[in-house]
C-alpha cells in the first residue's frame, strides 16, 4: 500500500530536521533541543551517535478505542487508514519533519541490518554502519518489555492487531530512523516478531518520472521480443507482472534528505554535544 501526498512550500525549516556544521558533525533537531547529535567517522563508513532524550513524537499518543476504530478491517483498508492517519498527524504536527516537496507512507517491508533487534537495546551512544543492510535508529531509548505500554501492546502484537511503527528514510545515515511507535517495536521484540511498519520517504518526482520512462521503454521492448515467439500468453502474464512491480517501485524513488546549516557551526554543535552527553566527546577520542 502506498500513500503520496504532497506538501505545499511553507517558510522556514521543519520541526524536525537534519543540521549539518562542518565536514563531519551532523545533528537531529526537534525544535530548539537537539535529539541526537552524530560525528561522521573518516576512517570507515559511518558515524559515531548519541541520543540527548530529548525527542518527543510528532504523532500523538495513540487512544485504544481510536486504535481499534482504525483496525476494524484487515488487508488493503487496514493498511490505508493507518497511512491516512499518520499522514493527518504528520501534516498538523509542530515536531514532525515534513517540508515542501512529495512524501510517501509506504506499507513495504525495509531492508533492516541483520541483529537490528538487538542493536535497539544498546545504550543511547552507539555507531551507526552504513555498509551492508540499512541500519534502524530509535529516536529515544527503548524501553523493556515490563514497561505497562508494552505489555499492554505485546498482546496486540501476539493476536496481531498491532499498530505500525513509523519510520523515515534518511540518506544521510542510509537507513532508517524511528518517528513513532517505539514502544510498539518494543513489544514487537519481545514476542520475537516482526512489527508491520509504515515508511515515510521523500520522493524525487523528476528522478521517479526518468525511471518510469525507462521502465516503459523496456517493458515495450521485451514485449515486442516475446510477441514473436511462440507461446506468449504465460511470457506475457509474467512480464506484465514485472512490469507493475518496477513501476511501484519507481515511485520509491527516494530523494536525498535535506540538512540545513547548524546556527553557530562547530562551537555550537560542540557546546551541544558537552551540555547533553557530558564526556561523550572525549570517549570518542
Amino acid at each position: 500500500m502506498d500513500l503520496p501526498f504532497d506538501v505545499v512550500p511553507a517558510p522556514g525549516r521543519p520541526p524536525l530536521r537534519f543540521e549539518v556544521a562542518g565536514s563531519r558533525l551532523l545533528a537531529i533537531r526537534q525544535g530548539d533541543d537537539p535529539v541526537v547529535l552524530g560525528r561522521i567517522d573518516d576512517g570507515h563508513y559511518g558515524v559515531d551517535y548519541v541520543r540527548t532524550g530529548r525527542y518527543r513524537s510528532p504523532v500523538p499518543p495513540l487512544r485504544a478505542a481510536h486504535a481499534a476504530g482504525l483496525a476494524a478491517d484487515g488487508g488493503e483498508t487496514w493498511w490505508a487508514r493507518w497511512a491516512h492517519h499518520f499522514r493527518s498527524e504528520l501534516s498538523d504536527s509542530a515536531y514532525g519533519p515534513l517540508h515542501a516537496g512529495r512524501w510517501l507512507l509506504s506499507s513495504r517491508v525495509p531492508r533492516l541490518r541483520r541483529g537490528w533487534r538487538w542493536e535497539l537495546y544498546a545504550a543511547d551512544e552507539g555507531y551507526v554502519d552504513y555498509e551492508g543492510d540499512r541500519p534502524l535508529l530509535p529516536l529515544r531509548t527503548p524501553v523493556g518489555p515490563g514497561d505497562g505500554r508494552v505489555k499492554a501492546y505485546r498482546k496486540q502484537a501476539r493476536d496481531g492487531s498491532l499498530p505500525p511503527v513509523l519510520i523515515w528514510w534518511v540518506s544521510c545515515l542510509c537507513g532508517y530512523v524511528v518517528l513513532d511507535g517505539h514502544d510498539r517495536l518494543a513489544a514487537a521484540l519481545a514476542e520475537d516478531r516482526e512489527p508491520p511498519w509504515l515508511e515515510l520517504t521523500r520522493v524525487d518526482p523528476i528522478k521517479a518520472a526518468a525511471v518510469t520512462r525507462m521502465v516503459v521503454d523496456r517493458y515495450l521492448e521485451r514485449e515486442a521480443i516475446i510477441r514473436r515467439s511462440p507461446g506468449t500468453a504465460p511470457a506475457l502474464t509474467v512480464l506484465g507482472q514485472r512490469f507493475g512491480a518496477d513501476l511501484r517501485e519507481a515511485e520509491h524513488d527516494e530523494a536525498r534528505t535535506r540538512a540545513w546549516p547548524l546556527a553557530g557551526g562547530t562551537v555550537a554543535w560542540t557546546r551541544a554535544a558537552e551540555e547533553c552527553a557530558p564526556g561523550w566527546l572525549t570517549s570518542l577520542g
